[in-house]
């Protein structure tokens, strides 16, 4: 395994998907994979001497579609994310998203169990997982976990949340422009919030070799919206997310937004041939872009937002039977974890 490291050069931002006109207020939001696919192609085309056109798609050889592929398929180019890291006198840290059944009992983290109890869940009945405790019980407020800490709670010990401190979100005014000039529209005044990153940025995972040769050619990319720089490079990653656990009650914690027939879960409410018992933090978001190349909106998807917890009826054979239930599976959609988790 591989991380790929993307680390603005200045402020960058991923608009939330909503129209946007004079006088809106956009929010930046933690990205999807997309982005981070389309600045690396348009990278690489433009390191190979394809001409790009605004609202054109580009003239590839067979070659380069193969490698490059399109808003349907990755070709060779495989990436899976984006999390966040920081980076301090040379030491990194690799933060995911942290599990929802996480809470608060006495200032220890918890993960909730799972009882008999039945609820709704869309149109599924599954089990309750709940919080057994009434007192000294409060909410995690940290929305990520760091590598080292998610490794011990995959061993069933102590563990902690932590929020990454190298980023903050801004607010900037900007005016539109009129299409093929640089003046300003009359009445295009706009604000939208950015990330500032101090001392780290996003980084992707990768297992594919061809993707490591190929952008480790690369200096860096123009990442979301308004392009900003952002330097690029690759390093070994020495972690192994579908390493089983030792207990015989097994979850997934979704790392990536997932894309499921039936809503928060695929339409046969299992992955594969494992039942799903309980579903915990499965949360709506919303997952679309524009399409440069031909000057339109991209589909626009409910998905399933990182951090959501599936308690399942048994293991899983092979960690495909997961990721393939997820549309946009190709581009890292439904990359998961396993952790444990008691009865109740």
């Amino acid at each position: 395994m591989y991380a790929v490291y993307f680390e603005p050069e200045e402020w960058v931002s991923f608009r939330e998907a909503r129209r946007f006109g004079a006088g809106d207020v956009a929010r930046t939001t933690l990205p999807t994979a997309l982005p981070f696919y389309g600045a690396v192609r348009t990278a690489l085309m433009a390191k190979k001497g394809v001409h790009l056109d605004y609202h054109k798609q580009p003239s590839l050889s067979e070659d380069l579609k193969e490698l490059l592929g399109d808003e349907n398929h990755p070709g060779k180019i495989k990436l899976y994310g984006p999390f966040v890291f920081t980076q301090c006198n040379g030491v990194k840290k690799h933060f995911f998203p942290a599990p929802k059944n996480v809470y608060l009992k006495e200032g220890t983290y918890k993960l909730m169990p799972c009882s008999s109890f039945k609820t709704k869940v869309g149109d599924f009945e599954l089990d309750l997982a709940w919080i057994p405790d009434v007192k000294n019980v409060d909410e995690a407020e940290e929305q990520y976990i760091e590598l080292d800490e998610l490794k011990k709670l995959k061993r069933g010990e102590s563990f902690k949340l932590e929020n990454p401190s190298n980023f903050e979100v801004e607010s900037r005014t900007g005016i539109a422009l009129e299409k093929a000039s640089k003046r300003g529209q009359e009445g295009m005044l706009y604000s939208v919030s950015v990330y500032r990153f101090k001392n780290g940025g996003f980084f992707m995972l990768t297992d594919s070799e061809d993707t490591v040769n190929e952008i480790s050619k690369l200096d860096g990319v123009f990442l979301g919206s308004k392009q900003r720089w952002a330097r690029v490079w690759v390093e070994k990653f020495s972690f192994d997310f579908f390493e089983d656990v030792s207990s015989e009650n097994v979850a997934l914690l979704l790392l990536t937004p997932a894309i499921y027939s039936g809503g928060f879960v695929p339409r046969t409410g299992r992955f594969g041939s494992v039942e799903i018992r309980a579903v915990v933090g499965a949360r709506k978001m919303v997952v679309s872009g524009w399409d440069i190349a031909n000057g339109h909106p991209k589909t626009m998807y409910h998905a399933v937002s990182p951090g959501a917890v599936y308690y399942l009826r048994g293991k899983l054979k092979d960690p495909k039977e997961v990721m393939s239930e997820s549309f946009l599976n190709q581009f890292g959609f439904g990359l998961f974890t396993y952790i444990p988790y008691e009865n109740f």
